[in-house]
């Protein structure tokens, strides 16, 4: 039987792990997997059955047994905090392994949009923050906030603008190091090779993203890029729902619509609530900022009793108590640019079709992945969506679940052959 290595060096997305198990076990392959030791991590390994091999220890693997590696997050250079990443799951650490290998990008406008021209360790005046130089000329520099933002080259120079301000920067090192106005200095990071067409020219390796809009804005970089959703179907019948509505994910007002959410408390029955499923392990709901708003405002809107909170749960805990609900709330879910889903996928979407539970969903979004069967509703009017739900007696709830497993079964199909043509390619 072929094996598999599916390496994770992040220290999340341990979520993907009970997907691409099931995925490749279905394409008739054993799969270890190389992890951090993060509690999640190890929770999530653990639910699986199997033995962690510890990241840190990578080169240690012998690559030989392995007909195949599985990269789960594929890094760009303008990461973030990249120390945290030991090995950096980038181009090069696929290349050294030297087997066949399938990666995935999660964050495809990293790679071709916001795919930055030069990238920096910047310190300012609150610490280090990564700067990254694209090329239309704007810039991000972490931990400066600043809506306008330019850079340009003056002869020796490199000149930041932001919101009208000029920094100017010189470098005595043909711009390793440059250094500016109060001790701001920039120093170049490490390059990383980023070539998505040149990696897969081989035919050896593939290049994957969560959805077709991710895979086709990938493809001029990536001519090959292929999308899947991968998901994992829990064992045995759905159990009877003990809640109506819940909500999984993190409680975000800079990023997210909690605005619907409060809207929508107000709008339920008297013997109603929402259950939100998680939180963090480390701390006290309430000592989260977000959290600790939206209880606070809760409390002001006379609504503290019509939201619930389960707390941290390990990965197969949270499985499981997501799927007593009856309908899933993906709304404030994931990041939202301009107002509307571009190139990443809601996360609630996997969670959705793999647990069998349909969603109260933005029509702009079941439009865009295809789950206009579900419960919509515009723009930012969840209670209208709850109110929809509410009146759908026991055969269309019913029927709405069956048409959620025919879209989980279409979209498995999709997974399998877009999997199995990858691996008669690079296997070849």
């Amino acid at each position: 039987m072929p094996s598999c290595l599916l390496i994770e060096c992040c220290p999340y997305h341990w979520e993907i792990f009970p997907a691409w198990v099931s995925l490749l076990g279905e394409s008739g392959f054993t799969v270890d997997i190389a992890c951090p030791d993060t509690p999640g991590h190890l929770e999530t390994v653990a639910m699986l059955g199997k033995q962690r091999l510890p990241i840190e220890r990578l080169w240690d693997i012998p690559f030989h047994r392995y007909d195949l590696v599985v990269l789960g997050t594929l890094m760009h250079e303008g990461y973030n905090d990249v120390d945290k990443f030991q090995p950096l799951p980038g181009l090069d650490l696929i290349n050294r392994i030297g087997c066949p290998s399938i990666s995935m990008v999660h964050e495809p406008l990293q790679w071709n949009l916001r795919c930055p021209e030069a990238t920096y360790d910047g310190r300012h005046s609150k610490g280090w923050g990564t700067l990254n130089l694209f090329r239309d000329h704007t810039f991000y520099w972490q931990g400066r906030r600043r809506r306008r933002r330019q850079w340009s080259r003056e002869g020796n120079h490199l000149v930041l603008w932001e919101d009208g301000r000029r920094l100017t920067f010189f470098s005595t090192d043909r711009g390793t190091t440059w250094r500016g106005p109060n001790g701001m200095t920039l120093r170049r990071r490490t390059a990383l090779r980023t070539d998505l067409k040149r990696h897969t020219r081989s035919g050896q390796h593939a290049i994957v993203t969560l959805s077709r809009q991710a895979a086709e804005h990938i493809r001029p970089r990536c001519p090959d890029a292929a999308w899947i959703m991968p998901f994992a179907k829990p064992d045995g019948p759905p159990p009877v729902p003990r809640d109506t509505f819940v909500f999984a994910g993190s409680i975000d007002y800079g990023r997210k619509a909690i605005g619907s959410l409060l809207s929508a408390c107000a709008a339920l029955a008297p013997d109603e609530s929402v259950f939100i499923v998680g939180g963090s392990r480390y701390a006290n709901l309430a000592d989260d900022p977000n959290v600790g708003r939206l209880m606070r405002d809760l409390a002001d809107c006379g609504l503290a009793d019509k939201v619930r909170f389960s707390g941290y749960l390990p990965y197969g805990e949270f499985l499981e108590r997501l799927r007593q609900g009856r309908f899933l709330l993906p709304l404030v879910d994931d990041r939202v640019f301009g107002g509307d889903y571009k190139v990443r996928t809601p996360a609630a979407v996997p969670l959705s079709l793999g647990l069998g539970i349909p969603m109260i969903v933005n029509e702009a979004i079941a439009r865009r992945f295809g789950l206009d069967f579900m419960v919509c509703y515009q723009g930012d009017d969840l209670a209208s969506g709850l109110t929809e739900a509410r009146a759908l007696d026991d055969a269309a709830q019913a029927s709405l679940r069956e048409r959620t497993r025919q879209a989980a079964d279409r979209l498995q199909a999709h997974n399998r052959d877009t999997i199995a043509g990858i691996l008669r390619r690079i296997l070849a």
